[in-house]
């Protein structure tokens, strides 16, 4: 009786210890910019949009009766089956990782604060702005612009650019929120009016509030969000004309890695199914070449990440070339 006792507790104990994958993380330092002035493909001269997601499996999307509109979406555009997160988890490394590359070492949910908060200049909103294109991130539920603490169902984990120093304004002290976190972090009410007034920047990323995002709420009531949402980017020019809308999941299920990943564009393969095993690194280095800014600049390996190529039928722009970058300082402190 005791060897089964002995063998019981064995198996708890390694159950116990096996836990999400964090593989991945990384912190590196971001190597300069070099893109002063963007590259655009007349192909692709629209709006990337992003819209993120929350903690479901594939199998747990594709194929669900309660996502009807998803399920409907991803015929129009390309899946990429093959895609999973970047082995860094909860859900704030990996939101890092869609805007820089790279997790800086961050492997918590917490508010901006002073053990967290990001010093490296060379997200994407500095190529962006550096190659003298626009973004702006929408955040449901946020309220105010530049809303760096939680609040309600207003997730700021689910808020990557929140993070950098040199967008929250953290002098070591306190924040000191500047026109340009007020300007770029504005509550998601704001995209419609954009919309109307044809003002639709050239990168947009989106974050659902957590009942939207299937983070609190049900797959149902995030694929009725989609659903309600997703149409007003489609009809706009910024979409029309040569643009493209990335649906994705930060993270699987329970820590998992295999999260949904749709592609939707007048350039995409309706209906196709990639098996390539594309990962965050690859979302973001297609994004760049988009918008034709550098390629991966803070990224450990740029050279063996490769853009997610199949899933269009008009060929990406060629980007940028990088060097390997080298071991980066802990968050600020």
């Amino acid at each position: 009786m005791s060897r089964i006792v002995v063998a019981a507790v064995a198996l708890l104990a390694a159950g116990c210890a096996s836990g999400p994958n964090l593989s991945g993380n990384t912190s590196v330092a971001c190597r300069p910019l070099t893109v002063t002035s963007a590259q655009r493909s007349a192909d692709w001269s629209g709006t990337v949009f992003t819209i993120v997601m929350e903690n479901h499996d594939s199998a747990q999307i594709f194929g669900n009766p309660q996502a009807p509109f998803i399920n409907s979406l991803a015929q129009q555009g390309a899946i990429a089956a093959g895609y999973h997160d970047p082995y860094v988890h909860p859900s704030e490394p990996n939101y890092l990782w869609m805007v820089a590359g790279e997790n800086f070492g961050i492997l918590s949910d917490n508010d901006p604060g002073p053990s967290n908060v990001i010093g490296a200049t060379g997200h994407i909103a500095d190529q962006i702005e550096r190659a003298g294109l626009t973004w702006k991130a929408y955040e449901e539920s946020m309220g105010g612009p530049c809303t760096l603490q939680s609040q309600g169902s207003y997730a700021v984990k689910h808020n990557p650019f929140a993070y950098f120093q040199d967008i929250d304004g953290w002098d070591g002290a306190q924040f000191q929120p500047s026109p340009r976190c007020l300007q770029h972090l504005v509550d998601y009410s704001q995209l419609d009016a954009d919309i109307a007034a044809g003002a639709v920047p050239d990168y947009v990323f989106i974050t659902p509030n957590l009942d939207h995002d299937m983070h609190d709420g049900s797959v149902g009531e995030g694929d009725s969000w989609l659903s309600g949402e997703v149409p007003k980017i489609l009809a706009s020019d910024a979409y029309r004309k040569g643009g493209v809308l990335f649906i994705l999941w930060d993270e699987g299920s329970q820590s998992g890695d295999d999260p949904p990943f749709i592609a939707v564009s007048p350039q995409a393969i309706a209906g196709s199914v990639s098996q390539t095993p594309y990962d965050t690194s690859s979302y973001l280095l297609t994004v760049q070449r988009l918008l034709g800014v550098d390629d991966l600049p803070c990224a450990a390996h740029p050279d063996s990440v490769q853009p997610m190529s199949d899933l269009f039928a008009v060929p990406l722009p060629v980007g940028s070339q990088n060097v390997p970058a080298t071991a980066a300082p802990a968050p600020s402190g």
